[in-house]
């Protein structure tokens, strides 16, 4: 997505939009208010490369090359030339939408040569009126080179061309800098820089070759094109302290680093932390040309900032309270999200809501992976029902486990069990959805008193598994007995046509409920919990406390093969559970215990996150406490395909460890990522100024998560689209962060200019260039922030050779000159927000 980075004396501020929605399409672009993504050019990686007479006009400076898009950057303006397939292709070039093998012209003012009868064209040209008359400067140098072979009238080949990773505009406007930069997935992203003392109200953006422009009642910027209506997401704005740190112009990005002895410097301080919003808008200013508005009070002390790491967020929900609680990802790469809901006129309905009670209807939602609703159903009947969970079978169909009090829930294929208290009152359910919304069949299960379905998981043969909780003793399908006479954790297994295959009871004489469950390629289901019982049938280890979180493995025909007690002496319970490559079951919960069982470190607070790994034979490999001073609870867990761990809770805390930006107000939802041993890699806040909870996370290509909770906050950080009301159900998608990384391009062995660039550090925070003569292994020493942190440097002479900001992106280039003696020695990079550090990079 685009961020527009401005300042006005008193402040730095941040605003957050999104310029198009994918364009390189065979047919118009629907209008997505939803969306938040910029230029999805397709590319891995975004290379801006500068003009060396392969392209005849001589005006570009830079330019940026994809299939069906080019853009060219020229003095103030940029152009973007789009090309896409006619409705009907001559024969000879049928399917041909760019001919990657030749070289088209890049974004001329016309489309002029290079043009074909079966292919249309667009050029837009983006303009700043009233800018300063400048000239693109290419940044943050990137290690790619192009060559261009095929020349022709007006061009010249070229080699060994290089690229980078950023385009600025130095004093574009008075004291305002515009970067242009991408990430890795060809997601191309605007920043305006305000230095102190310059006013962002000089802003403009004016358009031309677009029909028109206009602004929806959510705040989305419309704008209508020959190719169809492009959406610009609503600004998103807020303000975070800064009263320790110096704000960085652009200007002071080539600012010299100094290879000094500094051994006892001290490292600065970290950013506060009590953040505040700030609305923003959309305002037309003409026909074709918009600014960005606030309409509230900047403090002069503190910076306003936008999360980078979201790239949409969508409130789901109508007039009344809405609920998300799961998210699954199917094999088109759309996102569906399970909750409840009391809104009658919820947006997206394909039907009407049932009626009920308390959380009135079940829901289901579907998303495209840009964040625009496909669609909503209501699932229930006429009393209470509530989903919890969502999973997607083989066949793209969608299964959904919860609980109702209907007694003629729709689809309904066999009859009402009845039942007491526990939970609802009433059935669990699982019930079946096509993949256009439509419902094939519902089931209940259960006994005499209360059931529920909390979590759910699906076979290759398409059959569901699911694990709550019961008061019943006589469960329909049973095949062991109830432990206790208290409530008991409980796995059902439903066929793909709707038929009860077996229920099995977990647990002891006392109370447990299963919460969380995943199934392997072989058809094992393996579920966790909390458990109060010290005879859990199946344990291999005894109880840590009073209440202990639980894993358990239950074959695929409902036999208990093992129960492992997970906790220490305080209160433990787990919420949610996946499996990684290696087979190893992943756990994720909540603990007051600080001496937790196999932990690899020390609690944070009253109440932490954990995460715990217990191996395929059913003992604790390990458990990593996450949180801050405050309390933190986790809640969903998944393993993405390099193995690495997703885990999403609440936090009240404002300190959590590992953070990448800054607690939004009251409880937060949270992300974090995990290595396959539990070492935290990155953790970042979501929400806005009330209460966000994320209760489900789903692992997604590209390194990319989908996030499902509950939120009171009319300001997510990241939102396409306008609060309902009360409480909304919300999906996220974000970029997880990889860390920093650090490229050093030197003249050796005879020293002189040295250019070092980072990327993915905390953006605007603090970083400090560590230098060594060799790598090893040294422990930042006490008294210093970030102390105990390991660095990749051997301890012999190591130096700080840099201290400053990383950037109101995190990324920047820093250039200086050295002497031949830094020749073969080391840098590496430490994020001190994080404390997290680089790549170690040879100085060569």
């Amino acid at each position: 997505m685009r961020r527009f980075t401005t300042s006005s004396a008193m402040g730095v501020v941040l605003l957050c939009c999104a310029l198009f929605v994918p364009l390189a399409t065979a047919g118009p672009v629907e209008s997505d208010p939803a969306a938040t993504e910029m230029l999805n050019l397709g590319l891995r990686g975004v290379y801006f490369v500068p003009n060396q007479g392969q392209w005849s006009d001589a005006d570009v400076y830079y330019g940026l090359r994809s299939r069906g898009l080019d853009v060219a950057f020229r003095e103030s303006m940029l152009t973007m030339h789009m090309t896409r397939e006619t409705a009907e292709p001559s024969p000879d070039r049928e399917g041909v939408v760019l001919d990657a093998r030749r070289e088209t012209p890049l974004a001329d003012t016309r489309g002029s040569s290079g043009e074909s009868a079966d292919l249309e064209h667009l050029t837009l040209t983006v303009a700043f009126p009233g800018s300063n008359a400048v000239l693109p400067i290419g940044a943050q140098p990137q290690t790619a080179k192009f060559n261009y072979f095929v020349g022709g009238e007006g061009r010249e080949t070229a080699s060994n061309v290089p690229s980078f990773g950023a385009v600025i505009y130095e004093d574009l406007y008075d004291g305002i800098d515009l970067l242009v930069c991408g990430n890795d997935d060809g997601v191309l992203k605007y920043e305006f820089h305000v230095a102190p003392g310059a006013d962002y109200a000089q802003i403009r953006i004016a358009y031309d070759g677009i029909e028109s422009l206009c602004i929806d009642d959510a705040g989305n910027l419309q704008i209508n094109t020959s190719f169809g209506t492009l959406a610009d997401g609503a600004p998103v704005v807020w303000q975070e302290d800064s009263t320790s740190r110096a704000h960085a112009s652009m200007n002071r990005a080539r600012e010299e680093a100094v290879f000094a002895v500094e051994r006892d410097a001290p490292l600065a301080h970290t950013r506060g932390s009590s953040d505040q919003t700030i609305p923003a808008r959309f305002e037309l200013c003409g026909a074709h040309t918009y600014r960005i508005a606030l309409d509230g009070p900047v403090d002069p002390t503190r910076e306003l900032i936008i999360d980078p790491d979201v790239e949409w967020m969508y409130y789901l929900g109508g007039s009344g309270d809405d609920f998300g609680t799961g998210v699954a990802i199917d094999a088109s790469g759309d996102v569906l999200i399970s909750g409840a809901t009391t809104s009658t006129d919820f947006s997206g309905r394909n039907n009407s809501n049932h009626g009920g009670g308390g959380f009135g209807d079940a829901f289901l939602a579907r998303l495209s992976p840009a964040g625009a609703l496909r669609w909503m159903t209501y699932l229930g009947g006429s009393d209470e029902d509530l989903a919890f969970d969502v999973a997607v079978d083989g066949a793209g169909n969608l299964l959904v486990a919860g609980a109702t009090a209907s007694s003629n829930f729709e689809g309904r294929n066999n009859a009402y069990h009845g039942g007491g208290p526990g939970g609802l009152e009433g059935d669990g359910f699982v019930l079946k959805v096509s993949a256009t919304g439509l419902l094939q069949w519902m089931t209940y299960f259960g006994g005499t008193q209360g059931d529920m379905g909390q979590s759910i998981a699906v076979d290759g043969a398409g059959h569901a598994f699911v694990t709550g909780e019961t008061n019943s003793t006589d469960v329909e399908g049973r095949n062991n007995a109830n432990h206790g006479e208290s409530e008991e954790a409980l796995v059902v297994r439903v066929g793909d046509s709707g038929a009860l295959v077996w229920a099995t009871y977990l647990g002891g004489d006392m109370k447990e409920y299963g919460a969380g469950i995943a199934v392997d390629t072989a058809g094992n289901a393996f579920v966790s919990g909390a458990t109060d019982s010290t005879n859990f049938e199946g344990r291999n280890n005894s109880t840590n406390g009073p209440q202990d979180a639980f894993a358990a493995k239950v074959s695929s025909s409902g036999i208990v093969q093992w129960m492992t007690y997970i906790g220490g002496t305080g209160i433990d319970y787990s919420q949610g559970i996946a499996i990684d490559r290696a087979g190893n079951v992943l756990v994720v919960g909540s603990t007051s215990s600080t001496d937790f069982a196999r932990r690899t470190n020390e609690s944070h607070g009253w109440l932490d996150c954990f995460v715990a790994s217990v191996n395929p034979a059913g003992s604790v490999a390990w458990a990593t406490f996450l949180g801050g001073a405050r309390d933190d609870e986790g809640l969903g867990i998944a393993v993405d395909a390099t193995g690495d761990c997703l885990v999403t809770g609440l936090t009240d805390s404002t300190d959590f460890e590992g953070r990448r930006n800054w607690n939004h107000g009251g409880n937060d939802a949270f992300v974090g990522k995990m290595s396959p041993s539990g070492s935290l890699q990155s953790m970042s806040y979501l929400g806005g100024i009330a209460e966000d909870i994320g209760f489900g996370v789903a692992a997604a290509e590209g390194n990319r998560a989908y996030i499902s909770g509950y939120s009171a906050s009319p300001d997510f950080e990241g939102r396409g689209n306008a609060h309902h009301g009360g409480i909304d159900a919300f999906a996220v998608k974000l970029r997880l962060a990889d860390g920093p990384q650090l490229v050093v391009n030197a003249t050796c062995p005879s020293g002189g200019p040295i250019q070092v660039s980072w990327s993915g550090a905390t953006r605007g925070g603090t970083i400090v260039l560590l230098y060594a003569r060799n790598t090893g292994s040294f422990r930042i020493p006490s008294g210093n922030p970030c102390a105990g942190t390991q660095t990749g440097l051997g301890s012999n002479q190591i130096q700080i050779a840099y201290q400053g900001s990383a950037g109101p992106s995190g990324s920047r280039t820093v250039n200086s000159t050295t002497g031949p003696g830094a020749c073969g020695g080391y840098l590496q990079l430490l994020d001190v927000p994080t404390c997290s550090t680089s790549n170690v990079a040879l100085v060569e």
